[in-house]
C-alpha cells in the first residue's frame, strides 16, 4: 500500500509539473507571437531555429516550413547576402548590431524595418546563433521627412517667420525675420 501510494503521489507530482511547463511554454509562445515586431532565431550558419507569427507573414510560410532553411530559400541572393553579412557582424561584434532595410512581405506590401541582431549564447557561453528583431519604422521615417521639409520651408522662406509660445515668448525665427 505505501509503495503504491508513494508511486501515485510521485506520478501526480510529475503530471502537475508537466502541466506547469506546458502552461509556461504556451504563455511564452503567446508573448512572442503577440509582439508586433518580426522576431527570429538563426544558428551560426544562418539556418532558422524559430520565428514568431509576424515573421511568418514576411516569408508567407509557417514556422515549421521556415525552420532549418536559410534566407537564400526565401529571398534573392543579394538580399540574403546582405542579411548574412549583418548576422556575421553581430556575431563578431559580440553585441547588438543595428541596420535599416526595406522588406517586401509575402503579400507584396513593403516596410522600412530597423533590425537589431544580437548574438545568442548557450548556458556555457558558447555562441549558438543570432536573435533578430525587426521593427517597422516606415511611418516614423515619413514623419521625419515631413519635419525636414517643414524645417526647410521655415528656413528658406522669403517671408519673415516668428514662432512664439502660448505665453508669447519667442521660440524661433527664420533667417528672413
Amino acid at each position: 500500500g505505501d509503495l503504491a501510494s508513494a508511486f501515485n503521489e510521485m506520478t501526480a507530482g510529475i503530471q502537475a509539473r508537466e502541466r506547469e511547463i506546458e502552461q509556461e511554454r504556451t504563455m511564452l509562445r503567446t508573448l512572442v507571437d503577440t509582439i508586433p515586431d518580426l522576431i527570429w532565431l538563426k544558428d551560426q550558419h544562418g539556418a532558422y531555429l524559430g520565428c514568431n507569427s509576424r515573421f511568418e507573414s514576411l516569408y508567407g510560410a509557417n514556422e515549421a516550413e521556415i525552420i532549418g532553411k536559410t534566407d537564400y530559400e526565401f529571398v534573392p541572393t543579394e538580399l540574403a547576402d546582405f542579411f548574412r553579412e549583418h548576422d556575421r557582424k553581430a556575431m563578431e561584434k559580440g553585441g547588438p548590431s543595428k541596420n535599416e532595410e526595406e522588406l517586401t512581405f509575402a503579400d507584396g506590401h513593403q516596410e522600412l524595418v530597423e533590425t537589431t541582431k544580437t548574438p545568442m549564447h548557450n548556458e556555457r557561453g558558447e555562441l549558438i546563433g543570432v536573435l533578430g528583431i525587426g521593427h517597422d519604422i516606415t511611418e516614423r521615417k515619413k514623419d521625419e521627412a515631413r519635419l525636414q521639409l517643414a524645417a526647410s520651408v521655415f528656413e528658406n522662406a522669403r517671408e519673415g517667420i516668428m514662432i512664439t509660445s502660448p505665453t508669447g515668448e519667442i521660440v524661433d525665427v527664420n533667417n528672413s525675420f
